[in-house]
């Protein structure tokens, strides 16, 4: 007969909690901040002059010059998001805890905060005035760039194309890419004598290729649509980085999605869901879903800031930051993934403006009727892109759907 001596048996904590996994910030150094100097004390709105070209014509000796209009206007940019995040932790659970709640909790706020302005910083790629795509590397106009070894050089080269059209500034350029597209690189210069550092520097670089400074970030835009026509079966499913949603009749398990009376019905409940990652839908005809786990809710919310819409009633347009890997396994073989993307950044350092007027910060304090610490955070913060930056960047539409990528 075996012994009884569960009870006796230790147990042990490691004192370090499992790591965030947030992502290095490196690209908010392409921002120019010297509006922040106007906005640091007060004010929600900086703005910026422009003023229109004077033409010049041929002089005729003795006859009077036309008089050219000069036309004064102006952008702006507003200091307009605000994100504040807040936890209680109660003199009890501090004491009984092996790990300093506070200083976790503080560090992850920060993270987070620092993770939504470069973000926010990136995203404004969709304001770049020019744009390069499988058309411009040889490839067919109009779709998504296909990387390669022979691609990488003709990527670099066609920017430059763009902006020196423009008489942009050659110094200063500055090529924000993917893992993905750093993989291609990398391939591409194997064999030579290129470095890549083992770090990065101040400025986030990673190495200077083709005159170009290159930052690596897993940060950047990218978006894909999933069409579902047909009603999915029971246990269908799609995975979005990593993450299964499971389509069915009765929800049991975390990510369940419950299948309603028409395709639609169930698109829109999907669409739901994947907004409020951490708020179940309580089961009802067309609706009802199970949450995914808080690690989860962390990766696809705060980490990849997943966003849905409904294109139509039965195709979705998924968007996030980051090399995203999307599949599907549904019984109508027709209903798939499309378009996934994921957009490089190729600009001139600057081109985007960024105010943080109020830089992450966290306050502790004590819960008046509760023995509890409060420990919460706060950003403000503007973005803008500005005409004469929009001529300094190009927009890279990379194919995220290749053999590569999953």
């Amino acid at each position: 007969m075996a012994n009884s001596i569960s009870d006796l048996r230790p147990e042990f904590w490691a004192r370090e909690a499992q790591r965030s996994l947030f992502v290095e910030n490196k690209a908010m150094s392409v921002a120019n901040t010297q509006l922040r100097n106007i906005l640091a004390g007060e004010g929600r709105k900086a703005h910026r002059t422009i003023l229109s070209y004077p033409a010049s014509a041929t002089y005729t000796p003795g006859t009077d010059i036309t008089a050219s209009t000069v036309i004064g206007s102006k952008e702006t940019l507003e200091v307009d998001t605000f994100l504040a995040s807040l936890v209680t932790i109660d003199d009890t659970e501090e004491k009984q805890s092996i790990l300093d709640l506070g200083s976790k909790i503080a560090a992850r706020m920060m993270k987070d905060h620092n993770n939504r302005i470069e973000q926010a910083v990136l995203g404004q790629v969709s304001n770049a005035g020019h744009s390069l795509d499988d058309g411009n590397v040889g490839g067919v106009l109009g779709n998504n760039m296909i990387l390669n070894t022979d691609v990488i050089p003709q990527v670099f080269v066609s920017a430059d194309t763009k902006l020196d059209a423009i008489d942009a500034p050659k110094a200063g350029r500055t090529a924000v890419v993917g893992g993905h597209f750093m993989r291609w690189v990398k391939l591409q210069q194997a064999g030579r004598d290129t470095v890549f550092g083992d770090g990065v520097n101040t400025n986030g670089v990673v190495t200077n290729l083709f005159g170009w400074d290159i930052v690596e970030s897993n940060n950047l835009p990218f978006s894909a649509t999933l069409t579902i026509a047909t009603n999915p079966s029971e246990d269908d499913t799609i995975t979005i980085a990593g993450v299964t949603f499971t389509f069915t009749a009765a929800l049991v398990s975390a990510g369940d999605l419950h299948i309603g009376s028409s395709a639609a019905t169930t698109v829109a409940n999907m669409v739901v869901a994947l907004n409020a990652l951490a708020t179940s839908i309580t089961e009802a005809t067309d609706a009802g879903y199970t949450r995914i786990s808080d690690e989860n809710v962390f990766l696809l919310r705060d980490k990849r800031r997943i966003t849905a819409a409904a294109t139509s009633a039965t195709v979705t347009t998924v968007s996030g930051y980051g090399d995203i890997v999307v599949s599907q396994d549904l019984t109508d073989e027709t209903d798939d993934w499309a378009s996934e993307k994921q957009t490089s950044l190729f600009c001139v350092r600057g081109c985007v403006d960024q105010v943080v007027q109020m830089p992450p910060i966290i306050e502790v304090g004590r819960e008046a009727k509760q023995f509890a610490d409060i420990v919460k955070s706060m950003l403000g913060y503007g973005v803008e892109t500005f005409a004469d930056g929009a001529r300094e960047m190009v927009s890279v539409s990379i194919d995220a759907s290749t053999n590569d990528w999953s």
